[in-house]
C-alpha cells in the first residue's frame, strides 16, 4: 500500500507559511482546540445532507456537477453586478464552466435540463430584456443552500464563537445571498479551494459515491465505532453495494483505507491527515465569506 502525495499537497506547509493565505487560515483553524469536534459535527452534517436529499445529491455526486450548481447559485445571487434578473444566463454559465476547462458544454446542458426537470431550477424571461432567459434556483434548491451554509456556520461557531454565524443565518435575511455572492466572486476569479489538494479531491470529489463512503468511514473512526458494512453504507446513501466496494478498493490502492483480513476498511493516517486538511480549507473558505455587513 502506498501513499500518493502531489506537489501541491507535499508543499502544503510551505504555502501555509505565507504563499497562500487560505491555507494559512486553514492551518489556524486546525490549531484550535475545538477543531476535532468541529470536523466531527461538520462531517455528520454532510452525511445527513447526503442521506436526506438523494435525488439532488445524485446530481452533485461529482465535483464538476457540483461546480455547475455553485456557479448557478452565485450568478443568480449577485444582483449588484448583474441586475435584478441575476446573471445565470446560459452564456454566462458556459463562460464560467469552460474558463478553466473543468466542465464541458455537454455536462452543463445535461445538468441544467436535470435541475429543471427535477424542480431545482426554473427558467424565466428577463425583466429588462425579454429576449434573454435566466435560470433561477427554486425554493427547493435554496433549501439545499441554506442547509449547506448552516452546517458550515454551526461548525465555525465552535471555532470562532464570537462571530455568531448561525445567528446571522437566522436573523439576517440577506446572509445567504451575501455569502453566495462573496464566495462566488472569489471562486470565479481566484484559485478554487479544491485546487489546493488536487490528488485528494480527484478521489473524494471525482469518484461518484466516494464522499459518502469517506464520511461513513471517518465518522466510525472519530466516534470509535465499527465501520458500517458496505451494505449499510449503500443503503444509507442510495449507492449500490458494488459501487461502495469499488470505491473502497480504489481508496485502499491510493493509501486512504487500510483493510483488515475481513476486508473491513479503516482510515489510514494519510486519509486522516488529508481529510482534516480538506475540511479546514473548506471551513476557512466559508469563514471568509460568512461575515456581517
Amino acid at each position: 500500500m502506498h501513499r500518493l502525495v502531489g506537489k501541491n499537497e507535499a508543499h502544503c506547509d510551505n504555502r501555509e507559511a505565507g504563499e497562500d493565505s487560505l491555507l494559512a487560515e486553514a492551518a489556524e483553524l486546525r490549531a484550535l482546540p475545538a477543531f476535532p469536534q468541529a470536523v466531527h459535527d461538520y462531517t455528520a452534517g454532510l452525511a445527513c445532507f447526503r442521506e436526506s436529499l438523494r435525488l439532488f445529491n445524485k446530481l452533485l455526486a461529482q465535483e464538476a456537477r457540483f461546480r455547475t450548481v455553485r456557479y448557478l447559485l452565485y450568478l443568480d445571487a449577485d444582483r449588484e453586478r448583474f441586475g435584478p434578473d441575476g446573471g445565470a444566463s446560459y452564456g454566462r454559465l458556459l463562460q464560467l464552466c469552460t474558463q478553466r476547462q473543468e466542465i464541458s458544454p455537454r455536462v452543463l446542458k445535461t445538468m441544467l435540463a436535470l435541475l429543471t426537470l427535477s424542480g431545482f431550477v426554473t427558467i424565466r424571461r428577463g425583466k429588462t430584456d425579454r429576449r434573454l432567459t435566466f435560470y433561477h434556483p427554486t425554493e427547493r434548491m435554496m433549501g439545499f443552500a441554506r442547509q449547506r451554509i448552516g452546517n458550515a456556520a454551526d461548525a465555525l461557531d465552535l471555532l470562532q464563537p464570537q462571530v455568531q454565524r448561525a445567528r446571522m443565518l437566522q436573523d439576517d435575511l440577506c446572509f445567504i445571498q451575501r455569502t453566495l455572492t462573496a464566495a462566488g466572486r472569489e471562486h470565479t476569479t481566484a484559485t478554487p479551494p479544491t485546487d489546493r489538494m488536487p490528488e485528494f479531491i480527484a478521489f473524494f470529489g471525482g469518484r461518484e459515491g466516494a464522499a459518502p463512503v469517506v464520511f461513513s468511514i471517518m465518522l466510525g473512526d472519530m466516534q470509535r465505532m465499527p465501520t458500517p458494512s458496505r451494505a449499510q453504507i449503500a443503503a444509507r446513501f442510495g449507492l449500490s453495494k458494488t459501487q461502495v466496494s469499488n470505491i473502497i478498493t480504489e481508496g485502499a490502492g491510493l493509501g486512504f483505507f487500510a483493510l483488515d483480513p475481513a476486508a473491513v476498511p479503516t482510515p489510514t493516517p494519510h486519509l486522516r491527515d488529508s481529510y482534516q486538511r480538506w475540511i479546514s480549507i473548506e471551513l476557512a473558505y466559508h469563514a471568509r465569506h460568512m461575515q456581517p455587513v
